[in-house]
C-alpha cells in the first residue's frame, strides 16, 4: 500500500467496489465516501488560481464513473491527477472547502 493517505483511501474504496461488484459503487454510501476522499484531497492540494466552479453539474451516473476513474488513478499512485469537472461538481454541491 502506498505511503500517500489518499492513495490508500482510494485503494480501499476501489477494492470495496471490486469486491462488491457494481452494487456498492452505485450506492449513495459508496459515492459519499468517495466524495469525502476527493474533498480531503482538494483540501490538501495547492492549486494556483483556484478550482473552476463554473462548470456544469454532472449527472449521478457521470459523477460515479468519474469518481471510480479518479480513485483508480490515485490508488495506482497517480495522486496528482485532477478531474476539474468532478472537483467543480463536488465543490458546488458541498460548498466552500475550508483549509
Amino acid at each position: 500500500m502506498s505511503q500517500d493517505p489518499f492513495a490508500g483511501r482510494a485503494a480501499d474504496l476501489i477494492e470495496n467496489h471490486v469486491a462488491a461488484s457494481s452494487k456498492l459503487a452505485g450506492t449513495d454510501i459508496w459515492c459519499q465516501a468517495a466524495e469525502d476522499c476527493v474533498l480531503a484531497r482538494i483540501k490538501s492540494l495547492r492549486i494556483l488560481g483556484g478550482l473552476p466552479r463554473h462548470k456544469a453539474p454532472l449527472s449521478q451516473t457521470a459523477r460515479t464513473e468519474r469518481l471510480k476513474t479518479l480513485l483508480q488513478l490515485w490508488a495506482n499512485g497517480c495522486t496528482c491527477a485532477v478531474d476539474e469537472d468532478l472537483f467543480a461538481d463536488i465543490l458546488n454541491r458541498h460548498g466552500p472547502v475550508r483549509h
